[in-house]
């Protein structure tokens, strides 16, 4: 922290502008602190009692779907099981490759991968490269990871190609909202249950995978579970995962303006934990060090998976204005209209706009609205746990 804020120091040309909205600016630019603190102050207030409410629930998701069916095997036999016998990974790529082309992702111009880590990279709008990676005994995070990675591939393929600053992504916060809008928004959706349903059935059957006859809606339900227990980011549900950016926004902010010690930071993430999403952190492992972003002074970079979050379900919002039939559209498999109206309303735009604010107020006509990201979880978790 203390050599971000040097280097940053020396960076800024008015010293009106705070040092944390300096840093913002790198990730994304047009974007200040108070504004950021108005945004996740109204998500915060709204998630942390629907959170508590649904958790509450006695009617959870069923997520039988997402692991091996049961068998009639002993445990021995179930011990010895090869990692084959579960879901094979080769079945899983031909999945998410299916799936992903289908949405709109170009092989053509790019090609899938396995890594550690998803992520996707652009040599240029004809040379856009994603990976991701693949579990044996859960078959869904593998799929929504090569999702997610074709959204911003898609982002990345329909950019112009100038080779100029002009014709790259806006911001991280727009990028992130390009990615969670075909995960989250397309992926989670029970639209699109109806249609990849089947397609997931017949590649399960084909690879011998036994017992898996879930229905549509049971494969909804099954993927869009909360995991309440949770400690790391990188693996939180939709619903929880907006407080572990805000709770770590917090933290970088307040270090950089002097308002928290280096050294309080695991006792302040441990406090944060319990009062967001009262869960009890056992070590800093899984803590406060679970991250690289501050170790690579990647600081004021956490806020931007949330404000994309946002971005999505508002894009999503006016997409179904803009669309007719948006939800049929899907049912049948049909995705081209949704990636020409993200291309028209944000990839041909590239850099042109100053900030995620200015895209969003001249494409669709107001700013960045938190309400529309609060109505879609209170909506859909309401109604998946059964809660008011």
């Amino acid at each position: 922290f203390y050599l971000a804020k040097e280097i940053t120091t020396l960076q800024r040309t008015d010293e009106n502008i705070s040092l944390y909205s300096q840093m913002l600016d790198e990730f994304e630019m047009g974007m200040k602190s108070s504004r950021i603190d108005e945004l996740f102050a109204q998500v915060q207030e709204a998630l942390v009692p629907l959170i508590s409410k649904v958790k509450s629930s006695t009617n959870p998701p069923d997520l039988s779907p997402l692991f091996p069916p049961k068998t009639n095997k002993t445990d021995e036999e179930e011990k010895n099981e090869t990692e084959e016998e579960s879901f094979p990974v080769e079945s899983q790529k031909h999945l998410s490759k299916t799936l992903v082309t289908t949405l709109g992702y170009d092989t053509t111009h790019g090609r899938i991968d396995t890594a550690v880590h998803p992520f996707t990279t652009s040599f240029s709008p004809y040379d856009v490269r994603i990976t991701s990676r693949f579990n044996t005994k859960e078959w869904f995070q593998g799929l929504m990871g090569t999702i997610h990675e074709g959204g911003h591939a898609m982002y990345e393929q329909s950019l112009g190609d100038s080779d100029t600053s002009l014709d790259t992504a806006l911001s991280m916060g727009v990028h992130e909202s390009q990615s969670l809008f075909w995960e989250r928004h397309i992926g989670k959706g029970r639209p699109f249950w109806k249609f990849a349903g089947s397609v997931v059935r017949d590649v399960f059957r084909e690879s011998g995978v036994e017992g898996f006859e879930y229905s549509d809606e049971e494969l909804y339900r099954a993927v869009n579970g909360v995991d309440f227990k949770n400690l790391i980011r990188v693996d939180a549900d939709e619903l929880t995962y907006p407080l572990h950016v805000i709770l770590r926004y917090g933290i970088e902010r307040d270090v950089v303006e002097g308002t928290l010690d280096v050294d309080d930071i695991p006792k302040r993430w441990n406090e944060d934990m319990k009062s967001l999403l009262d869960v009890d952190v056992p070590n800093d492992k899984e803590g406060s060090l679970q991250d690289i972003h501050w170790s690579c002074m990647a600081i004021g970079y956490f806020p931007t998976y949330l404000l994309g979050a946002m971005m999505a379900a508002q894009l999503y919002h006016y997409c179904g204005l803009d669309v007719p039939d948006l939800e049929e559209k899907i049912v049948k498999g049909e995705f081209g209209d949704v990636k020409e109206w993200l291309k028209k309303k944000v990839h041909v735009h590239g850099r042109r706009y100053g900030s995620l604010d200015e895209l969003l107020e001249r494409e669709i006509g107001e700013k960045l609205n938190p309400d529309y990201f609060i109505r879609y979880l209170e909506g859909k978790y309401g109604e998946l746990y059964q809660v008011d």
